[in-house]
């Protein structure tokens, strides 16, 4: 039982062996062609080899001829795009004049309505008397002092309950610093006040 296991073992890790062992062949190519196909393989961070398997199954794979009619076939499926573009552009033409116009014409319409009613009613619109306004202010202030006022004290408290947890810690070696003792649930809970106001 071991030794089959063994054996699979072996067979496998020489199969990985032999697909990693690649047989290389020489061409001749001019050495200017040769420097510019190197760098554009190094475009791809991959093997001089593997680019150009690539280019050859992208060329076959379109049935395209770099010598022939290749160039032909471009051209004809690219004024074949162009003739869509085209038709999708007058489609949307189309649409823009028997459907978005109407439209932005009635809403313009429905707009400058709106507005001479506007007018109207600022026309008829009545002013409070002086001393109500006054009042108002007063009672405003007021309110808003005292909640300021009780919002400080909440804040002093807990300054208070703050500096009560600090102490000062004194190591043998080096200086003395501040130690915080809040447990992980006070420091969030003091986080989330702290961000809310």
């Amino acid at each position: 039982m071991k030794t089959l296991k063994s054996l699979t073992q072996k067979s496998k890790i020489m199969e990985k062996k032999q697909k990693n062992k690649y047989e290389y062949s020489a061409i001749s190519i001019k050495a200017d062609v040769a420097v510019r196909f190197r760098r554009y393989s190094k475009q791809f961070s991959k093997s001089n080899s593997e680019v150009l398997h690539r280019m050859l199954f992208f060329l076959q794979w379109n049935g395209l001829d770099p010598f022939g009619a290749s160039v032909e076939k471009i051209v004809s499926e690219i004024q074949k795009n162009r003739k869509q573009i085209e038709y999708l552009i007058s489609i949307i033409k189309n649409m823009e004049k028997l459907h978005i116009r109407p439209t932005h014409e009635m809403v313009k319409i429905l707009f400058e309505a709106y507005c001479k009613n506007k007018k109207d009613i600022k026309k008829e619109s009545r002013f409070l008397p002086q001393p109500i306004i006054e009042v108002a202010r007063e009672n405003y202030s007021r309110l808003k002092h005292e909640r300021l006022e009780r919002d400080f004290k909440e804040y002093k408290k807990e300054c208070n309950k703050l500096l009560e947890k600090i102490e000062v810690t004194e190591p043998t070696f080096g200086k003395p610093y501040l130690k915080v003792n809040l447990s992980q649930g006070e420091y969030e809970q003091l986080r989330r006040q702290l961000n809310m106001n």
